[in-house]
């Protein structure tokens, strides 16, 4: 019989997870799957586990004063938003993530819904497949090399996104509260504070945590100070972003449109304004994905526990 029990809450591959399991041998582990949304479905499942492998459903502090001998959580993926951060540490349950796994796919992703929004590739599509043929969704479309790129986040996604957008745009600014003064490698400047950057940059993309401290970080004052035409694409979090008022911005014309990989409420209820705006293009929370990058989470989510029971540095370790 195994010595450790790793609960998975829940997960998205559609694989047995045969990789997890045969990394996890190394401590003889056995993996304990599931398939949980709410905190409910959590509670009723998860037995009192050594470790936890967590996808999106919630671990809360109820479910987390529960268990008496959970060492270790670790987030198959980067943010760990789902988690009691302050319960794990009055608990001395270790928080684990795979920050590095997707970096490549969000960057790409991110600047892609920026090119497709400057250039009004949803319009220009709904028009064609509509039995239009001409110009007119795209006229109002901006020379890229003239327009300046502003990046929220200069963490591995947000300095990435802007080696990807510095060959298309005139300059690449940016902002981020921990790197005001330093040199960002392809970013022309890093701006002293948010409102400056917002106010220069005819597109903004956003790439820092779901925190309390980034809560609704855009709303409707700092949605006001955009530039007049501007646009706004986000694939970090859609609790960054104040829906409401996006919808607002979009609908006076302020901004000219949006690119939207996450949303706030997640999905978007099907009859939701964004989701019918012809200067909206939204996909759903998938700015992560490829087939490595599955793999790599995969295969550093079962790693990250392994080298925690062994006693060695794990490969990112948050709490």
């Amino acid at each position: 019989m195994s010595k450790l029990t790793v609960y998975v809450s829940d997960y998205t591959t559609a694989e047995k997870m045969d990789l997890e399991q045969q990394i996890l041998d190394e401590i003889d582990a056995r993996l304990d799957r599931h398939q949980c949304v709410t905190e409910q479905e959590v509670a009723d499942s998860i037995g009192d586990p050594d470790a936890i492998i967590s996808q999106w459903a919630p671990l809360t502090r109820t479910i987390l004063e529960r268990l008496t001998k959970c060492k270790c959580i670790c987030r198959n993926g980067v943010g760990v938003d789902n988690i009691d951060l302050e319960a794990c540490k009055e608990f001395g349950i270790a928080v684990l993530n795979v920050p590095a796994y997707c970096v490549q796919e969000v960057a790409d992703h991110a600047v892609t819904l920026a090119l497709a929004v400057c250039r009004h590739l949803q319009p220009t599509i709904d028009a064609v497949r509509g039995g239009v043929w001409g110009a007119t969704p795209i006229l109002q479309a901006r020379r890229l090399d003239e327009l300046a790129f502003g990046v929220v986040g200069l963490g591995r996604i947000g300095r990435a996104s802007a080696a990807r957008a510095k060959p298309f745009f005139n300059k690449v600014i940016g902002y981020d509260p921990y790197m005001v003064g330093q040199t960002v490698q392809n970013v022309d400047e890093v701006k002293p504070n948010l409102a400056e950057m917002l106010a220069q940059a005819d597109v903004v993309t956003l790439h820092v945590p779901g925190t309390d401290e980034t809560h609704k970080l855009i709303n409707a004052e700092r949605l006001g100070i955009m530039k007049p035409g501007a646009c706004l694409v986000n694939t970090c979090r859609g609790s960054v972003v104040d829906t409401d008022a996006l919808v607002q911005a979009l609908e006076s014309g302020h901004l000219s449109g949006a690119g939207l990989d996450v949303h706030d409420p997640e999905p978007l209820p099907q009859d939701h304004p964004l989701r019918s705006m012809p200067n909206v293009i939204i996909t759903p929370h998938v700015a992560y994905y490829s087939i490595e990058a599955v793999i790599q989470s995969r295969r550093e989510t079962a790693e990250n526990i392994t080298l925690f029971f062994q006693g060695k540095e794990p490969i990112s370790r948050l709490v």
